[in-house]
C-alpha cells in the first residue's frame, strides 16, 4: 500500500492530499452507513504523526461540518507532524468553534472521565509491526475499556500488524474497520479476524492501473466469486459422467475418517464413489454404506491398507477420475509406501489428506517426480509443519508466503486449513477463504471437506477451482449449520447433512472477480 500510494503520485499525478481527503471522508461517510448521521454526536478521533494520523483528522473535519462535536487527542510533539498530515491537521484547528476540542495528550489524562458515541482510532497505520509501549499502549488500553463507544479503525486497527496479522499485547478492538482501496492480509491471518469487526473496503479513487497490477496477486473469495464456478449438471449427465473417486482410506480405529470423506464427496454430487478400505474393518464400515460402494483391500496385522493392495486396486484407479487417499489410513509402514507408489504412478487428479500428508512428508521429493498433472494437498498446520520442517507458530506469522512458495516449488495445489483456509496455487496466487466458523474446529471436519473436494473435481471443476470453491462451500455448510445448531457440540456429520443446501444456495449465477488483498 505504502508502494501504491508513492505511484498513484508519482507517475499517475494523483495528489497524496487528495487520497488523504477521500480516505478521511470515506470513514464518516461508512460510519454514518453503520450507526446513522454522526450531527449532534460526540466524537473522539485519537491520531499519531503519520498518515494514519491525517486521514484521522480529515474525518475529524467532516465529522464538525456534519454537526457532531470532536474532540482530537493527538499522541506527539505537534512539531513532529509534516506534509499533508501537517496541513490537515491545520486544517481542523482551523474550523475553530465550539465543536472542535483539543485533548492533552499525556497518556490518556484528561480523557477517561469523558464519554464518546465514537472513537476512531488514527494511530498507526498499515506500516506497524512490533510492539505498542507508553503513551500508545495506555491510549489503546483506554479505547478498548469504553464498553459504550463505537470504535471505528481508520484502514486498520493500531496495533495489528497488516501483513502477517498479529497483535501487540496492546491493539485496538474495533467495532468497524474502514480499509483504504484494498483489504489488507492481516484482517484474515493470525489474531487480525477477532481484531477488526466487519471491513468495509473504501474507494478511495487510487488508480485503476495500480489496483490490477498482478504483482498483488491474493484474492479474498467471497460468494459472488464461487456462485459463477461451480459445476452445472447437463440435462443428458449420467452416474459415470459426473465424477467417478477412488477413495483409498481407513484403518482399525480410524474408520469414521473414511466414511466422512465418501459420503461428502457423494453429498457434494460426485456420481459414483468406491471407497477402498482394509479387510480388517471391512465388514463394520459396509454396514453403514447405502450409495458409497465398498471395496475390500488385503489388512496389515495392524488394521491398515497393506502394500499388496496396490495390484488389488489397479482397476479401480483406472476407473476413477479422480483418486482421494489419506483419511484415517494410519502411518503403517506398508501404507505409508503404498501412499508413495500412488503419489508417484496415478495419472489422475490425486487428492492427499492427513495421514497421505504424513506419509508424503518423508518423502517430499515425490511430487515433483509424479506423473499426474495435478495434486491436491489438504493439510491442518500440524501436517504442514511435517511437510516444510518448520515450527507451526513459524509458519503462522508466515502462513501466505509460505504457503505460496510450497505450491510455487512443488507444483502443487495447497489447501492450508485453518482460520481462516488458504489455497496455495502454482501460478504463486493464493486465494483466502471468507466462510466458516470456530464451530468447525471438530474432528472428522477436514474429512468433510476432502469429500467435497473430490466430488468437485469428478464434475470437471478445474483442480484449481474445486479447491477454492470447495473450502468456500465448506464453510458455507458449516455456517448453515451453525445457524442451525450453533458452533458448540456442531458435529462434522452436521457440516456433511447441510452440503446440497449450500450448493442449492451458491447455484445462482454470479460474476467471478475475487477481491484483492494488499501487503
Amino acid at each position: 500500500m505504502k508502494a501504491m500510494d508513492e505511484l498513484a503520485s508519482r507517475r499517475f499525478g494523483m495528489p497524496s492530499l487528495s487520497l488523504m481527503e477521500n480516505a478521511g471522508r470515506s470513514v464518516i461517510d461508512e460510519m454514518e452507513k453503520a450507526f446513522g448521521p454522526v450531527g449532534g454526536r460526540k466524537i473522539l478521533v485519537v491520531a499519531g504523526k503519520g498518515k494514519n494520523g491525517g486521514d484521522g483528522f480529515v474525518a475529524g473535519r467532516y465529522a464538525v461540518q456534519r454537526g457532531a462535536t470532536v474532540a482530537v487527542l493527538f499522541l506527539g510533539k505537534r512539531g513532529d507532524m509534516q506534509g499533508d498530515t501537517k496541513i490537515n491537521f491545520d486544517k481542523l484547528q482551523s474550523i475553530g468553534g465550539r465543536n472542535l476540542i483539543f485533548l492533552p495528550s499525556t497518556r490518556g489524562k484528561g480523557v477517561s472521565r469523558k464519554k464518546f458515541d465514537f472513537i476512531i482510532d488514527a494511530i498507526f497505520g498499515t506500516s506497524f509491526h512490533g510492539e505498542v509501549r507508553g503513551a500508545f499502549k495506555a491510549t489503546i488500553e483506554w479505547i478498548n475499556r469504553q464498553r459504550n463507544s463505537k470504535v471505528i479503525a481508520v484502514d486498520i486497527p493500531s496495533g495489528l500488524d497488516a501483513l502477517t496479522g498479529e497483535c501487540s499485547s496492546a491493539a485496538v478492538q474495533a467495532d468497524l474497520t474502514v480499509s483504504m482501496a484494498l483489504p489488507k492480509l492481516g484482517f484474515y491471518t493470525g489474531k487480525g479476524k477477532g481484531m477488526t469487526g466487519p471491513v468495509v473496503v473504501a474507494d478511495i479513487q487510487m488508480p485503476k492501473k495500480l489496483l490490477d497490477n498482478r504483482k498483488f496477486y491474493t484474492f479474498f473469495v467471497e460468494k459472488k466469486d464461487v456462485q459463477n464456478g461451480l459445476p452445472v449438471r447437463s440435462e443428458t449427465a449420467h452416474k459415470q459422467s459426473v465424477g467417478k473417486i477412488f477413495v483409498v482410506a481407513g484403518s482399525k480405529g480410524l474408520s469414521g475418517a473414511a466414511l466422512l470423506c465418501s459420503q461428502s464427496a457423494m453429498k457434494s454430487g460426485a456420481g459414483a464413489v468406491v471407497l477402498g478400505i482394509p479387510s480388517a474393518v471391512f465388514p463394520a464400515v459396509a454396514r453403514r454404506t447405502l450409495e458409497v460402494m465398498p471395496f475390500e483391500l488385503p489388512s496389515t496385522a495392524e488394521g491398515s491398507v497393506a502394500f499388496s493392495a496396490l495390484e488389488v486396486m489397479g482397476p479401480k484407479m483406472k476407473w476413477a477420475d479422480v483418486i482421494l487417499i489419506g483419511p484415517g489410513l494410519s502411518t503403517n509402514a506398508e501404507s505409508v509406501e503404498l501412499v508413495h507408489t500412488i503419489v508417484s504412478t496415478a495419472e489422475q487428479t490425486l487428492i492427499v489428506d492427513a495421514d497421505g500428508l504424513n506419509a508424503l512428508a518423508q518423502d517430499i521429493s515425490l511430487l515433483r517426480k509424479r506423473k499426474c498433472r495435478s495434486v491436491i494437498l489438504t493439510p491442518h498446520m500440524g501436517e504442514f509443519s511435517r511437510l516444510v520442517t518448520l515450527p507451526a507458530a513459524e509458519i503462522e506469522r508466515e502462513k501466505i508466503q509460505i504457503a505460496r512458495s510450497f505450491a510455487r516449488k512443488n507444483n502443487v495445489i495447497l489447501v492450508l486449513k485453518g482460520a481462516p483456509t488458504i489455497v496455495a496455487v502454482p501460478s504463486g496466487s493464493v486465494f483466502v477463504n471468507s466462510t466458516g466458523n470456530p464451530g468447525m474446529a471438530t474432528a472428522g471436519s477436514g474429512d468433510v471437506l476432502a469429500g467435497i473436494i473430490a466430488a468437485l473435481c469428478g464434475q470437471h471443476n478445474p483442480p484449481e477451482r474445486a479447491a477454492i470453491n470447495g473450502v468456500f462451500v465448506h464453510g458455507y455448510a458449516g455456517d448453515l449449520a451453525r445457524n442451525d445448531i450453533g458452533e458448540m457440540g456442531m458435529l462434522a456429520s452436521d457440516i456433511m447433512k447441510r452440503i446440497p443446501s449450500a450448493l442449492q444456495e451458491l447455484a445462482a449465477r454470479g460474476k467471478n472477480t475475487y477481491s484483492r488483498t494488499a501487503v
